[in-house]
């Protein structure tokens, strides 16, 4: 038996919450920069907002560091984030605060559950995200951020 795709909509969107992290497979249209030669990259992505269909998430991306080629700007708004805190982490990492991604119910549904963030360092996440100067408030406030 099938289930109902609003149906399974509904049981994804009830148990996907803020702060969980997934591993997904994001491309060019996500905002993410394959490696030379891929198509796609697989990226720890944090849940922080959802939008009022509840068919999108707002989250940021996981990376295993800083892109030195970056200005001093883009460097600011990546948090440290250590493996010793957080397990499904192979190293220490960075959390990129500097613009929401937007990954769509299939991308979460296909992705693997890794784990959750604290509130603590949830609320330092969005804090940081809610400074950045290449996010605009009209995007928070559609997934509920501010």
């Amino acid at each position: 038996m099938e289930i109902p795709e609003n149906l399974l909509h509904n049981i994804i969107r009830q148990s996907v919450n803020v702060g969980d992290v997934y591993l997904v497979e994001l491309n060019q249209n996500d905002g993410i920069t394959p490696k030379d030669g891929d198509e796609t990259r697989h990226k720890y992505f944090i849940v922080l907002g959802f939008d009022n269909e509840g068919n999108a998430y707002g989250g940021v991306i996981i990376n295993s560091r800083i892109n030195q080629k970056m200005s001093q700007v883009v460097k600011d708004y990546h948090m440290p984030i250590k493996c010793s805190k957080y397990t499904f982490l192979k190293y220490d990492s960075f959390v990129d605060c500097l613009q929401l991604k937007v990954a769509p119910l299939s991308k979460l549904s296909c992705g693997n559950y890794k784990g959750k963030i604290d509130s603590d360092d949830t609320a330092l996440i969005v804090g940081t995200l809610k400074g950045s100067p290449r996010e605009k408030a009209v995007r928070l406030k559609q997934f509920g951020i501010i």
